[in-house]
């Protein structure tokens, strides 16, 4: 199923070396992430995971279900998993000068550099290899205290990366809420400056045993196309249909 989504996002047809996609998520979790983890890992890309909201078991576990074995990447060194909720739980690092989310506990420290160190190590060792940066709910970043303009930066300097590299590509997602203003605002900052954005929301009449919700795919390089899909997700993927043929 990981298959039709790569098809109604153009992505079998439009290459994203150098270039940047934003998942801009208006329920909770983005199954859309997990299919382009899925074609990266398909593709033999090497994947830099950073997540602040989940563990490495999680992505495991979803990727088993959609065909690939993340442990088994990382063991290889084909993958690099950088997450935060271990960080938070495990005290004994607090103190580590060298911990990527040292930002959580030294207001002093200059917010997500050590993070962005971090990043620029792993993707220095992959020098001509094609890559994918995935960066998983960066809206997190702002229930944690850091300012806007700092995350902007933030994703400046990633976009800067794939851009220098022209073999690496940048999978960022983000959840917003309509009270949420600063969220939505960075979401379309960073949206304006990726090559494609797509928009995922619920279904505004409720729920429907046929559809999960709708996906909005909007891209600002060529061929400049804004499609409208509806889409049902599975224990295994996703299926993909043009508004009104959910049935068919």
């Amino acid at each position: 199923m990981a298959d039709t989504v790569i098809k109604a996002l153009m992505l079998d047809k439009i290459q994203m070396d150098g270039k940047s996609l934003i998942i801009v998520q208006h329920n909770d979790g983005s199954p859309f992430l997990h299919s382009l983890l899925t074609q990266s890992a398909r593709q033999g890309r090497k994947i830099c995971l950073v997540s602040f909201n989940h563990s490495v078991g999680y992505y495991h576990n979803v990727g088993t279900r959609l065909g690939w074995n993340l442990n088994n990447l990382l063991s290889k060194n084909q993958a690099v998993f950088i997450g935060g909720l271990q960080t938070l739980k495990d005290s004994s690092r607090l103190q580590n000068c060298s911990n990527p989310f040292d930002f959580l506990f030294n207001p002093s420290t200059c917010p997500i550099q050590t993070l962005l160190l971090s990043i620029q190590e792993v993707i220095s060792n992959w020098v001509e290899q094609p890559f994918s940066l995935v960066i998983d709910e960066l809206d997190c970043l702002l229930s944690l205290g850091v300012q806007p303009n700092r995350i902007v930066k933030f994703f400046q300097h990633c976009h800067s990366l794939v851009q220098t590299n022209s073999k690496g590509s940048l999978i960022i997602s983000m959840g917003v809420t309509p009270s949420d203003k600063e969220v939505i605002q960075c979401s379309q900052l960073l949206a304006h400056w990726c090559d494609l954005v797509i928009t995922e929301k619920g279904l505004q009449t409720g729920k429907s045993k046929d559809l999960t919700g709708s996906l909005t795919v909007n891209w600002n390089i060529h061929p400049f196309t804004e499609q409208l899909f509806h889409f049902k997700c599975y224990d295994r993927g996703i299926k993909m249909f043009a508004p009104g043929t959910a049935v068919l």
